[in-house]
C-alpha cells in the first residue's frame, strides 16, 4: 500500500471528523451519559449495601454494575459516530468527491479505520476510566470498592474502552456496506440488542456470541452464576470477529460497488 497516499487520506479523514460538530457533540453525549448513568447506579448500590444478604455481597462486582447498563449508551453513542462517517458520506453525496481525490477506495477505508479507531479508543478509555474512578469514590463506604491492581480490574476497565473502539469500527463497516444512514443505525442497533434475543433462542452456545455477553464477560471481575457469557478470552476473540467481518466486508463493497 502507498503509505504516502494513505497518509494525506487519513490527514483529510481528521480534517472532516474533527471540524463536525456533530462529532464533538457525540463524543460529549457517550461520555455525559454513561458517566451519569454510572453515577445513579453506584449511587444506588451503595444506599442499598446494607439492606443486602451477605450472598449479595459477595457477589457483588464493583466494576461491572457501573459497565453493564451504563456503557450501552456510550456504544449506541459512539456506534452512531462510526455509522455516520461513512454514511453520512453516502447520504451527502461527500464520497464521490472522497474516491476522486482518492481513487484506490481501500486508502480511504484504510483511512477512516485508523481515523475512527484512534478517536474513539481515546474516549473510549477515558470514558471507562472515569466510569471506574467515579464509581469506586461512590462506594468506599461500603468497603467493596477496588483499585486497578486487584485482580482482573485493569483488564476490565481497559478491555471496557476497547469494546467502545470496537463498536464504533462495526458502525464503520455496516456505514459503508448499507450506505444509509438510517439502515445502517437499524442494523447497528439490531445487531447490539435484537440479535442478543435471537441467539439466545438456539442456545447456550449461540447466546455466548451475542455483543452483550461478550461485553459483559469482558467488562467483569468475575461471571455471575446463571450468566451465559464466553470466557474472558474467547469474549475477545469474538469481538475481533466482527469488527474483521465488518470492516473486511466494508472494503468489499467499496471495490465492487459505485459510490
Amino acid at each position: 500500500m502507498d503509505t504516502s497516499t494513505t497518509g494525506r487520506a487519513v490527514h483529510a479523514e481528521w480534517i472532516k471528523i474533527t471540524t463536525l460538530r456533530s462529532t464533538w457533540l457525540t463524543a460529549l453525549l457517550a461520555v455525559a451519559a454513561a458517566v451519569t448513568f454510572a453515577v445513579l447506579i453506584y449511587h444506588s448500590a451503595a444506599h442499598d449495601w446494607p439492606k443486602m444478604t451477605p450472598a449479595e455481597h459477595a457477589g457483588f462486582d464493583p466494576v461491572r454494575v457501573g459497565f453493564s447498563g451504563p456503557m450501552d449508551l456510550a456504544v449506541l453513542a459512539l456506534g452512531t459516530l462510526g455509522v455516520l462517517t461513512a454514511g453520512g458520506e453516502y447520504g451527502t453525496g461527500l464520497i464521490r468527491t472522497t474516491f476522486t481525490a482518492v481513487p484506490r477506495r481501500g486508502h480511504v477505508v484504510t483511512a477512516k479505520i485508523l481515523v475512527v479507531g484512534g478517536l474513539t479508543l481515546l474516549l473510549g478509555e477515558a470514558t471507562a476510566f472515569t466510569v471506574f474512578e467515579v464509581g469506586q469514590h461512590l462506594i468506599v463506604s461500603t468497603g467493596a470498592q477496588v483499585t486497578l491492581t486487584h485482580p482482573y480490574v485493569a483488564r476490565a476497565v481497559v478491555g471496557a474502552g476497547v469494546y467502545l473502539t470496537a463498536s464504533a469500527l462495526i458502525g464503520l463497516g455496516l456505514g459503508f456496506v448499507i450506505r444509509r444512514t438510517a439502515g445502517a443505525l437499524a442494523a447497528f442497533f439490531g445487531l447490539y440488542f435484537v440479535a442478543q434475543m435471537v441467539l439466545g433462542a438456539f442456545s447456550d452456545t449461540t447466546a455466548k456470541l451475542a455483543l452483550a455477553a461478550v461485553f459483559d464477560s469482558i467488562c467483569s471481575m468475575r461471571t455471575p452464576p446463571g450468566k451465559v457469557e464466553p470466557s474472558v478470552p474467547a469474549a475477545f476473540a469474538i469481538l475481533a470477529g466482527y469488527v474483521v467481518l465488518s470492516l473486511g466486508a466494508a472494503f468489499v463493497a467499496v471495490r465492487r460497488r459505485d459510490a
